[in-house]
C-alpha cells in the first residue's frame, strides 16, 4: 500500500495487475488502494493465467523469500525464467495454471477480479500472454468481451504478449482496442504492430544492464558519451530516466508501465513523464549511443 500511495502522490494514475501477480495477492492489494482512489485512476487486469493452490499457499511468505532472493541475483534470474508462466517448465506449471482463452474462462476470471479489486468495472481487460493456438473460440470470445463493454463491466479489452505473436492473433480477434507489449530501445519487432491504443512495458529490464556493461567495459567511450550528452551516465538515476523518456516518445498512444518496490523510483518515473520532451540534438545523440551499445553487444556475442 505504501508503494501504491507513493506512486499516486508522484502523479501516476494508471495501475496494471493480473490474477497471477504477487503470487495471487496483487489484485486484492490494489483493491484496498482503490477504495480511496477509484474515480481518479485507471486499472488494467488480465485473464488466462491463474495462480495454483500451491502458489496461494506460498503467498504469505513471499516477503522473506524476496529478501533472500535479493541477496542471490543468480538464483532470482533462474527462478524468473523457470517460473515465468505455466508454459515455461516444471516450476511454472507448479505455480500457475492456464484455464484457457475462451468466453467461459474470461467470464470467471473477470468476476473474480472485480471482487478482488472491489470495483464494478475495470478500464482494460487483456488476454494474458496467449499462444494463438490456445485461443479456442476467437469470435465467441470477442463477442463476450464486446458485450461486457456494452454493460460497462470493462471499458475496453485487448491482448498482451510478445509482438511477434500478436499480429495474427489480433486479426483473429477482430483487432481489439488495446495491445500491450514489451518495448525497449533494442526491440524492432514492436514497430510492425498496427497503430492504435497501446500499453508498453519493459523499457528498463534488458536495456539498463546492457548500457552499464558497455560503459564499464569502455571507460574512454563512457567519458565521451557523458560529455556528448552532458550528463553522468554512470549516476544511478540517469540511465533509467533516459530510457523512460525514450519509451514515452515511442509510445504516444497509451500508458508506459514499469515495475518497482522503491517509492523513489516511482517519483523518478513520474518526473520522466512530466519532462519527456528532449532537444533534437539530445535525441540524436542518444540514438547514436543506443546503436553503439547494440553493436558492442553483437561484438561481445561473437567473441564468446
Amino acid at each position: 500500500m505504501v508503494m501504491l500511495d507513493a506512486a499516486y502522490d508522484a502523479g501516476i494514475r494508471h495501475f496494471d495487475t493480473a490474477p497471477m501477480y504477487g503470487l495471487g495477492l496483487a489484485e486484492a492489494e490494489l483493491g484496498a488502494f482503490l477504495k480511496r482512489r477509484r474515480k481518479d485512476v485507471t486499472v488494467t487486469t488480465k485473464f488466462g493465467i491463474d495462480p495454483t493452490l500451491l502458489t496461494r499457499t506460498l503467498a504469505p511468505v513471499q516477503k522473506p523469500a524476496r529478501a533472500f532472493l535479493a541477496r542471490r541475483p543468480d538464483v532470482t534470474e533462474g527462478l524468473k525464467t523457470a517460473g515465468k508462466d505455466p508454459h515455461s517448465g516444471t516450476v511454472g506449471r507448479l505455480l500457475y495454471a492456464a484455464p484457457g482463452y475462451h468466453p467461459h474462462a474470461a467470464q470467471k476470471s473477470l468476476e473474480r477480479s472485480l471482487r478482488r479489486l472491489g470495483t464494478d468495472y475495470v478500464d482494460v481487460f487483456l488476454l494474458h500472454d496467449p499462444d494463438g493456438d490456445l485461443v479456442t473460440n476467437p469470435s465467441g470470445l470477442a463477442d463476450y468481451l464486446d458485450e461486457q463493454c456494452k454493460t460497462g463491466r470493462i471499458r475496453c479489452w485487448g491482448v498482451t504478449g510478445q509482438p511477434s505473436r500478436l499480429i495474427g492473433l489480433m486479426e483473429r480477434l477482430r483487432r481489439p482496442a488495446v495491445v500491450q507489449y514489451r518495448d525497449d530501445v533494442f526491440d524492432e519487432a514492436a514497430r510492425e504492430l498496427p497503430t492504435g491504443a497501446r500499453i508498453t512495458y519493459g523499457a528498463l529490464a534488458r536495456a539498463i544492464p546492457a548500457f552499464r556493461q558497455f560503459l564499464a567495459r569502455s571507460p574512454a567511450d563512457s567519458a565521451r558519451w557523458c560529455e556528448r550528452l552532458g550528463m553522468d551516465l554512470r549516476a544511478e538515476s540517469v540511465l533509467p530516466r533516459l530510457l523512460l523518456t525514450a519509451a514515452l516518445q515511442r509510445n504516444t498512444a497509451g500508458p508506459l508501465l514499469f515495475t518497482t518496490t522503491r517509492p523513489e523510483r516511482a517519483v523518478l518515473a513520474a518526473s520522466a513523464a512530466a519532462d519527456s520532451a528532449t532537444s533534437t540534438t539530445e535525441t540524436a545523440a542518444f540514438s547514436e549511443l543506443v546503436a553503439a551499445v547494440r553493436a558492442a553487444q553483437s561484438q561481445w556475442l561473437g567473441e564468446t
